[in-house]
């Protein structure tokens, strides 16, 4: 006891590093350690779930027009990202018509719940000099009723 007197600051400073370290290892583990079932924590909660076959029908209705090349549909999170190759002769226009028409295939609660994210390219020609393709990104946010469109 005299030494823990005679050195009382110290004793202090001990005591208080002692309690921080404690508190900070408390922390760490808990972020270290967690226990959660996926990346997104509780964020994903009460959402629709996306059936496959409405996916499965978006894919295989949209890869029988003589337009498109390839469809491929990815869900991460909250959001269904949707790539859609289109041939050599479709237009920028008519690309867009033909993705706006894509989100439809889906419930109104997924609508709802999900963002959709559209990648729209072209397929170059085999004989084509100079390469004239498109890349247009689009967004459908829950909120909106449209798809906002990049401007290319």
């Amino acid at each position: 006891m005299e030494l823990i007197k005679r050195h009382k600051g110290l004793a202090i400073v001990l005591g208080l590093t002692l309690i921080l370290v404690i508190i900070m290892f408390a922390i760490f583990a808990r972020m270290i350690f967690s226990s959660g079932d996926s990346e997104y924590g509780d964020r994903l909660k009460g959402i629709a779930s996306v059936n496959k076959e409405d996916t499965n029908k978006l894919i295989s209705e949209l890869e029988e027009r003589d337009e498109i090349d390839d469809v491929s549909v990815r869900i991460q999170g909250k959001i269904i990202y949707i790539t859609i190759t289109y041939l050599d002769s479709v237009s920028k226009d008519k690309a867009k018509e033909i993705a706006n028409n894509t989100y439809t295939y889906y419930s109104e609660e997924v609508i709802k719940d999900y963002d959709f994210e559209y990648f729209l390219t072209q397929k170059k020609a085999d004989d084509a000099e100079e390469d004239t393709t498109f890349v247009i990104v689009g967004t459908k946010h829950v909120d909106n009723d449209y798809i906002s469109w990049t401007k290319n």
